[in-house]
């Protein structure tokens, strides 16, 4: 779910930072590029405070939603998004086509390299998320694989052999989705202009 809703999201806002033209929309771009100059730690307090006025604290909702809008994401999908073509949007505009068809039906059967990459990257970020969900979650039974692995290591008796046996295990996932999507995460960062 939060992949899904961060994939989407991304590629909602790349697509209106590369073809919409709105007032602001530059200035915008460079506050979005400008928040990933900023500590995720420098920002935990404020949203521990959103997220507890919202009442999803305790939730995975509480871990989702402040994750929602990646810049990085939304940087990438918009450098992928200005490399169409621009011909293949007029032709569909001539032919009577509004902005949400052009993205459904046009835009996004082009980007299958960029949602395999954006996939993976948000996959992982949210597989090895710690510090996040150990402060926005409060019960064990919510609790994210990273944060299971450091309460095997308790104060009186901390228990390596379950560490290491489960620590390659918590990897085995993402070096699979890894591997499964390399081509086209390689085509999605040649194609987004980054190198």
């Amino acid at each position: 779910m939060p992949t899904f809703l961060t994939v989407v999201v991304n590629l909602l806002a790349g697509y209106a930072f590369a073809r919409l033209r709105f007032r602001g929309r530059n200035v915008l771009f460079l506050l979005t590029l400008a928040t990933m100059m900023i500590p995720v730690q420098a920002i935990m307090v404020a949203q521990f405070r959103l997220v507890s006025d919202l009442g999803i604290y305790g939730s995975y909702w509480g871990v989702i939603l402040p994750g929602a809008a990646a810049a990085f994401g939304i940087f990438l999908a918009r450098q992928f998004f200005i490399g169409i073509p621009d011909e293949i949007i007029e032709a569909t505009k001539i032919d009577g086509s509004g902005q949400i068809r052009i993205f459904l039906q046009v835009v996004l059967p082009l980007s299958k390299p960029l949602i395999a990459v954006l996939i993976l990257l948000t996959l992982m970020g949210s597989w090895n998320d710690f510090a996040w969900p150990l402060i926005a979650l409060n019960d064990n039974q919510l609790f994210t694989l990273p944060i299971g692995l450091l309460y095997l290591q308790n104060q009186t008796a901390p228990n390596y052999n379950a560490t290491m046996a489960l620590a390659p295990i918590s990897v085995l996932p993402m070096v699979a989705l890894f591997l499964s999507f390399q081509r086209y995460f390689v085509q999605g960062f040649a194609r987004s202009g980054i190198r």
